[in-house]
Parts: C-alpha cells; sequence; structure tokens
C-alpha cells in the first residue's frame, strides 16, 4: 500500500511553496495589506518612521498540501547539494539532501584556575573550576558527506516534531530520523564546519 504524500511530510515552508506557486502558475491571489502604527503620535517626528510595520496576507483557493502536488515536477528538479561548486562568499543555493535529522546540544563552558603566588595555598581550593556559559539545541542535518545546522521555523513543523528540541536531553533521547529535504544553503558555518540551512521541505523516508 503506497503512503500518501502527506503522510510523510515533517516540514513544509508555506511561504516558499505558496510563492513558488504564484510565480510558475500566474495565480494571482487575494492579497490584503495591513499597516499598524506602534508609536506614540506625539512622540512621531517626520523623517523617522520607526515603530510602523506592515503585513501582508494572502488568500488561495488551494491549500499548500494542493500546490505541492502541482509543482512535485519542478520542485524535483532541483540538484543535489555539491560543495565542490558552493563555497564561503557564494550566494545562497537551494537543492535536496538525503541524509538523517537529529538534534545537537551544545554546552559552552569556561575554565578558571586559581593559582597561588604568595603563601600557602588555601586547603578548600579545589584547581581548576569549569563555568557554564550557556547550552542550546538545535535541529541538524547529517548527510553522507556534509552536515547541516537547520534553522526552521516553528509553526512550519507537522505533527508535532518542533516540539522534540525542547525536549532533548531532560526527556528523550538520541533522534535518528531518515529524512530527504530540500534546503537553502548559505555560505555560512557554525563552530562546527556545518553549513547553515533554512529547510523549505523535509520528507520522512
Amino acid at each position: 500500500m503506497k503512503i500518501p504524500y502527506f503522510e510523510k511530510l515533517l516540514y513544509l515552508d508555506r511561504d516558499f511553496i505558496s510563492s513558488k506557486y504564484e510565480f510558475e502558475k500566474r495565480v494571482s491571489p487575494d492579497t490584503t495589506i495591513s499597516k499598524t502604527e506602534t508609536i506614540k503620535a506625539a512622540a512621531k517626528a517626520f523623517l523617522f518612521s520607526g515603530g510602523a510595520s506592515a503585513s501582508e496576507s494572502k488568500s488561495y483557493k488551494i491549500s499548500t498540501i494542493g500546490m505541492l502536488k502541482k509543482l512535485d515536477k519542478s520542485i524535483k528538479k532541483y540538484s543535489e547539494f555539491d560543495a565542490s561548486d558552493f563555497n564561503l562568499g557564494c550566494p545562497s543555493k537551494i537543492c535536496w539532501i538525503d541524509g538523517n535529522l537529529t538534534i545537537d546540544h551544545v554546552k559552552r563552558t569556561r575554565e578558571t584556575r586559581t593559582i597561588t603566588l604568595i603563601g600557602k595555598p588555601q586547603k578548600n581550593s579545589s584547581g581548576n573550576k569549569k563555568e557554564k556559559l550557556g547550552e542550546e539545541s538545535y535541529f541538524a542535518l547529517y548527510g553522507e558527506k556534509y552536515k547541516f545546522a537547520l534553522v526552521p521555523t516553528e509553526e512550519y513543523w507537522v505533527s508535532g516534531v518542533g516540539s522534540f528540541q525542547e525536549l532533548i536531553e531532560n526527556v528523550i533521547g538520541p533522534i535518528n530520523i531518515p529524512i530527504k529535504a530540500l534546503l537553502r544553503v548559505y555560505a555560512a558555518h557554525t563552530s562546527f564546519e556545518q553549513w547553515m540551512a533554512v529547510p523549505l521541505i523535509i520528507i520522512e523516508k
């Protein structure tokens, strides 16, 4: 029995899909642009517009899953990631990656040491001390040759997968989900030599 496409979907960037659908299918949605003033009138100056923001909402006669289905052939045309033609300083690139979705947990510490220059060392001195500076958990994709640190948008996850990040270390252990992902890879590295990437589509394999 063939598994329905939407049941394998873990992540879908709805803005990317709707914009691609609008451009390729030449569909003009009903659009509403609203502007919100967030600063007091008495404090406004003629040359400044700080505090004012505009938001755009679009209405289509088709769901994002329906758009994804119609864009299937076009989306599959994106190439696989190849670092041989992508380096630091290059523009971002949209590409496919096969690998495993996991969560990396990083702890930053600083080690200090007390040295007695004059007199005898204190009896209660413990020598080197480690001070915790902070810790962070983030989604990562490990491919056969390349590693990616993912920067997802929380509301684009499906089936509660986004909550895994908050539960790692305290509730759940290692995560290793086989996936195929469409990423927008940026010319930036983490401290651990991972490419920085924004996920567009993540499908469970």
